[in-house]
């Protein structure tokens, strides 16, 4: 039987109520909250002038994302593989978290007015997560070197 790390399980139900929370938000208020964002990346960056046309809406939406599912990547992986093993047992229920999560999260747009589930998104929201396991890992092997040396 797998050992879940209760407050780590809980940061990460605490993010996955926070990303569908974010689903709830109507399209309008979501579209100005990535505007305003955006315009804001775009001042920092045009007053250290480097170029700022290429940070769009749709750059904001899909860096969101992916971030938000990379934290929730880290968190979830803490949750379910304690000792860092990184054994067939322990990441089954991570792959499945992190696969169920974001079909979900798409499938509760489908019902929110000015919003819409998108299979790209899922696939970007797997990618965010699958990069937060791997650096959880990274990390944790970094450290564990460290502490050998």
């Amino acid at each position: 039987m797998i050992k879940i790390d209760r407050k780590w399980a809980v940061a990460a139900c605490a993010m996955v109520l926070l990303i569908w929370g974010n689903s709830l938000v109507p399209g309008t208020g979501s579209s100005s909250l990535s505007l305003a964002i955006m315009e804001d990346v775009r001042g920092f960056l045009h007053s250290l002038s480097l170029p700022y046309e290429w940070v769009t809406n749709f750059v904001v939406r899909k860096c969101a994302h992916f971030t938000e599912y990379m934290v929730l990547g880290v968190l979830v992986t803490h949750a379910f593989d304690i000792e860092g093993r990184r054994t067939f047992d322990r990441l089954l229920p991570t792959v499945v978290f992190l696969l169920l999560v974001p079909s979900i999260d798409e499938t509760i747009q489908l019902f929110v007015p000015g919003r819409a589930g998108m299979i790209t998104d899922v696939m970007i929201d797997c990618c965010g997560a699958a990069t937060g396991v791997v650096l959880r890992y990274l990390l944790r092997s970094l450290v564990c070197t460290k502490k050998a040396a």
